[in-house]
C-alpha cells in the first residue's frame, strides 16, 4: 500500500517505526508521569487513550511510509497506557495488595499480547490494514468511555494557594529514594530477557519444521503468554506471604534456570514446554518489580515513579531485540537462550 516491495525493504522499515515509537516513548514516559501526579492519574490515562485513538486511527489514512513513521513516532510520545494505568492502579492500592493488584493489570498486558497480534493478523489479512488500524482506533475509544465513566481516583489537586513541585522536582524525589535506581534497572534487565530471544523463537522452530513456521512460532508465543498471565495474578497472592523481594528472587531465579535447557529444544512440544515453564517464573517478575516500585515510591508520586518504568521498558524493547539478533548471528540462534538464563540468575542474587 505504501510503495515499499521488497521484503528486505518492508523489514528496515518496520524497524524504523518501531524505533521511532520506542525512542519518543522513552522520551515521553518521565514527562506525563511527572504530569499525573499534579493533575491525576486517571487524567493522564484518558490523556493515553485519546492520544492512541488519533495517532492509531490516522495510521489507516497515511499515503506513504513517512507519514506513517510520524504518526508512530507521535504514538509513541502521546500514548503510554500501560504505565499510566499501573500508576493508577498503585496509586489506589492498599500495599498489601498491591502485587496482586499489578499482576491483573499485567495479566491483561500478557492476554492482548497474544490475542492482539492474532487477531489484528486475521483482520489485516481478510480485510486490509488500513481497516485493522481503524478498528483499533475505536478500541481505544471504546477503552477511553470505560475509564471515563467508570475508574474513580481519590485525587486531590493542589488549591490556588499551594505549591504545586515541578516536573522535576517529582522525578528528583522519586529518585531520592535509595532502591528506586535499583529496581527501575532490575525492571529494565527482566523486559530485556523475554524481548531479547524473542526474535529468534521463529528461527528456532524453522530448524526442526517446513512448514506452518508462522503458526507452531504463535503457538511458542501463546504457551509463554498464557503462562505468564496466570503466574502474574497467582504470583501476588504468594507475595503477601512471602515479601515481594523473596517473590521476585525466587521468581527471576526460577525464570533464568527454565531459560537454560530451552537451547537443547529439538521440536515443537519441547519448546512449547520449556517456554511455559519460562513463562511460570517470568510472568511473576513484572509484577513483583512494579509492586515494589510502587510501595518505595513517595507519597503522591507514583506516576514519576512509573513514568521512568515506562522509559526503561522502551529502552529495553530498542535494545534487548538488536542485541538477541546480534547474538544469534555470531554464536547461533540457540546462544540467547543460556546467555539471558545466566543474566537471570545473576540479577536474583
Amino acid at each position: 500500500d505504501l510503495g515499499i516491495e521488497s521484503s528486505t525493504d518492508a523489514a528496515l522499515w518496520t524497524g524504523i517505526s518501531s524505533g521511532a515509537t520506542g525512542a519518543m516513548l522513552f522520551i515521553s514516559s518521565p514527562l506525563w508521569g511527572a504530569l499525573s501526579d499534579r493533575f491525576g492519574r486517571k487524567t493522564m490515562l484518558l490523556r493515553a487513550y485519546a492520544g492512541a485513538t488519533v495517532t492509531i486511527t490516522l495510521q489507516a489514512l497515511v499515503q506513504n511510509v513517512w507519514q506513517l513513521v510520524a504518526l508512530r513516532a507521535l504514538q509513541g510520545a502521546f500514548v503510554g497506557t500501560i504505565p499510566a494505568a499501573t500508576a493508577l492502579v498503585a496509586a489506589g492500592t492498599p500495599p498489601r495488595r498491591m502485587a496482586y493488584a499489578l499482576g491483573l493489570v499485567q495479566m491483561a498486558v500478557f492476554t492482548s499480547q497474544t490475542v492482539g497480534p492474532v487477531v489484528g493478523g486475521v483482520m489485516a489479512e481478510a480485510f486490509g490494514f488500513r481497516l485493522t488500524f481503524a478498528v483499533g482506533g475505536l478500541m481505544y475509544v471504546v477503552s477511553f468511555v470505560l475509564c471515563w465513566l467508570f475508574v474513580k481516583e481519590d485525587f486531590r489537586r493542589p488549591g490556588p494557594d499551594e505549591v504545586r513541585p515541578s516536573y522535576m522536582e517529582n522525578l528528583r524525589a522519586v529518585m531520592r529514594v535509595p532502591s528506586m535506581l535499583l529496581l527501575i534497572s532490575v525492571m529494565f534487565l527482566v523486559s530485556s530477557a523475554a524481548v531479547f530471544v524473542r526474535p529468534v523463537v521463529p528461527l528456532v522452530v524453522e530448524g526442526f519444521t517446513d512448514s506452518g513456521v508462522e503458526t507452531k512460532s504463535g503457538l511458542v508465543f501463546a504457551a509463554v503468554a498464557l503462562t505468564s498471565a496466570i503466574a502474574a495474578v497467582g504470583a501476588g497472592r504468594i507475595a503477601v506471604r512471602t515479601g515481594y523481594k523473596n517473590a521476585l528472587a525466587v521468581a527471576t531465579l526460577g525464570a533464568g534456570v527454565a531459560y537454560v535447557p530451552v537451547a537443547v529444544a529439538n521440536s515443537l512440544s519441547p519448546l512449547m514446554a520449556l517456554m511455559a515453564a519460562v513463562g511460570i517464573f517470568s510472568g511473576a517478575m513484572i509484577p513483583m518489580v512494579n509492586a515494589l516500585i510502587g510501595a518505595s515510591a513517595p507519597e503522591g508520586k507514583h506516576g514519576s515513579a512509573f513514568g521512568l518504568v515506562g522509559s526503561a521498558n522502551a529502552l529495553s524493547f530498542a535494545i534487548a531485540p538488536l542485541l538477541g539478533g546480534v547474538t544469534a548471528q555470531q554464536l547461533g540462534i540457540h546462544a540467547g537462550f543460556p546467555i539471558v538464563g545466566g543474566m537471570l540468575i545473576a540479577v536474583s542474587g
